[in-house]
């Protein structure tokens, strides 16, 4: 029978707590220590000094295998003896600290959510995982999210991702196929493209459209069938970074909102993480401004937290997040 779903004995191996202890010990030692310093330093390390030696080399040769390495010299001690000492090589094992900007780290994200082919997918999600210590404060990593995030999917193919290259490099139109949502039909639009940016860890295509006359803006990963139109575009692109326009045409389309919410006890740090400016009192807690974020995600996220959150306006959006609670309601038989 399959063992899987099966509770299993948790344990942890010796090795690993010693060499654990050899990495934490060494990285705050820049210089070069003798077998004997790292047999009396070092949790893990007993016994003869060859066996010291035997196990300081197993240990050397798999943090090797992992990427870290240990760099070693040859001394002569104090009888005369040649002996081998050992310094962790920081530079080679470990990457230099990494900071981003908040936009960066939109760009980080919106990669780690991009679903490719599955022999890169696990690893760049794991990655993105390794970053995150790197990403800003206010990039909302004060708390695990409460919902999930489904990852990007396209059809875009690299031919689509090299035209849509050369339109923004050329100014020239494009036309493609694009999907307002998952379950709607598909309309051929034709843009003059401005630029594409990440916002909340997505990727959008903002421009001039041609058949509305005005500024739209799309998510990359509902666009398909990309196409150049052998016409130059004549609307002139607005002299502000791309992910500012991005960002004011998901407001124009109430993609972005900006909510007021209560919140009545000290949780719910992941929507804190998007509020801004001062907080006003309120009989139930305090109250503060959030967004603009993806109007979805607080709507789910809201729900998720309430009781302890509660959307007061804007009112399209208190009536989305009470129907959402009312469905789920209903899914659970009317129990509480």
């Amino acid at each position: 029978m399959s063992s899987r779903n099966r509770p299993v004995k948790v344990y942890w191996e010796d090795a690993a707590s010693r060499i654990l202890n050899l990495l934490i010990t060494l990285s705050a030692e820049p210089k070069f220590r003798s077998t004997a310093w790292i047999g009396a330093k070092v949790d893990g390390y007993s016994g003869a000094s060859d066996t010291v030696r035997k196990q300081l080399e197993r240990d050397r040769i798999l943090l090797a295998e992992l990427g870290v390495r240990l760099d070693e010299k040859n001394s002569v001690d104090d009888d005369g003896q040649t002996e081998k000492l050992y310094r962790l090589d920081v530079a080679s094992s470990f990457l230099p600290t990494v900071e981003f900007t908040p936009g960066q780290w939109d760009a980080v994200t919106a990669a780690g959510r991009w679903a490719m082919e599955d022999s890169l997918a696990e690893a760049v999600q794991a990655a993105v995982v390794k970053l995150t210590p790197a990403s800003p404060l206010d990039a909302g990593r004060t708390a695990a999210p409460v919902v999930g995030t489904v990852p990007d999917s396209t059809d875009l193919t690299d031919t689509d991702v090299r035209r849509l290259r050369h339109a923004l490099d050329h100014r020239l139109r494009l036309q493609f196929h694009y999907w307002p949502r998952l379950t709607a039909e598909g309309t051929e639009r034709t843009l003059e493209p401005w630029g594409v940016a990440a916002v909340d860890g997505r990727l959008f295509l903002t421009g001039f459209d041609v058949d509305r006359g005005a500024q739209r803006t799309f998510r990359l990963s509902r666009i398909a069938d990309l196409e150049l139109v052998e016409a130059f575009c004549t609307e002139p692109v607005p002299d502000r970074p791309v992910r500012a326009l991005v960002t004011e045409g998901l407001e124009a389309a109430s993609t972005l909102v900006t909510a007021r919410v209560l919140f009545r006890t000290e949780g719910a740090l992941e929507l804190r993480a998007h509020a801004h400016g001062e907080a006003s009192s309120h009989d139930e807690g305090e109250v503060l401004t959030v967004g603009p974020v993806d109007r979805t995600w607080l709507a789910r996220t809201a729900a998720a937290y309430a009781p302890d959150a509660v959307v007061l306006d804007p009112p399209d959006l208190v009536a989305d997040i009470v129907a959402r609670l009312e469905r789920a309601h209903d899914l659970l038989g009317g129990s509480r």
